[in-house]
């Protein structure tokens, strides 16, 4: 049977997300990815909020979402983006917090002492890296910090990144509070680059 070339997942906070490229599906389909559907995001705060039952899966559809449409938006503004570094970095914010334990955050140095989330997201990314032939090479090298366009691992780890304005919007919708919901539709459309640094236009600023 012929595997799809395009798929469309209907998330609660974001509606339609589109996965069109094979990289994307195999890493989605890998069991690597899966186990994140039975990794709470909010780890026990379910016990305080019952709603905020919503995983890693789905924070990292999200958050993938959100770098589409970024990247989308730095490309009309004809900042230079190759499709191979377009690929690459969509590719590391979905697996940005694939190193994640049980319970999230409240168990993470009890279960690994002394080893955060991020470095078991490189070894697992490294691990993947090695199965699908070196085809994340350029992704671990965006995530890690050590590529030539700064702005591009900016994008998953930084005061604009798309792992914070996806993990903000998803917390509040499912724990039903609005201290975390902002406007990141307003902030994609404002996104730029300068000197290789992710930056927001001056018009962006609300006085």
């Amino acid at each position: 049977m012929k595997k799809p070339t395009r798929k469309i997942i209907n998330d609660p906070v974001h509606g339609f997300i589109t996965i069109n490229h094979p990289l994307i599906f195999k890493i989605i389909e890998h069991p690597y990815f899966q186990r994140l559907r039975r990794i709470k995001q909010m780890a026990m705060a379910s016990l305080v909020y019952p709603g905020a039952v919503h995983t890693r899966l789905h924070h990292a559809l999200g958050a993938y979402h959100l770098m589409c449409n970024a990247v989308s938006e730095l490309k009309d503004k004809k900042i230079a983006i190759t499709p191979e570094e377009d690929l690459a970095v969509k590719c590391a914010i979905l697996l940005h917090d694939i190193g994640h334990g049980p319970f999230s955050h409240a168990l993470e140095h009890m279960l690994v002492q002394g080893v955060h989330h991020e470095d078991l997201s490189l070894q697992i990314m490294q691990a993947l890296n090695q199965e699908f032939d070196g085809q994340l090479d350029l992704a671990i090298e965006i995530f890690t910090g050590k590529y030539h366009k700064p702005f591009l691992h900016q994008l998953i780890s930084g005061q604009l990144d798309m792992d914070r304005m996806d993990y903000l919007s998803r917390d509040s919708f499912f724990t039903g509070v609005s201290e975390g919901v902002i406007g990141y539709g307003r902030i994609l459309k404002m996104l730029s680059v300068h000197e290789d640094q992710l930056v927001i236009e001056e018009k962006a600023y609300i006085v």
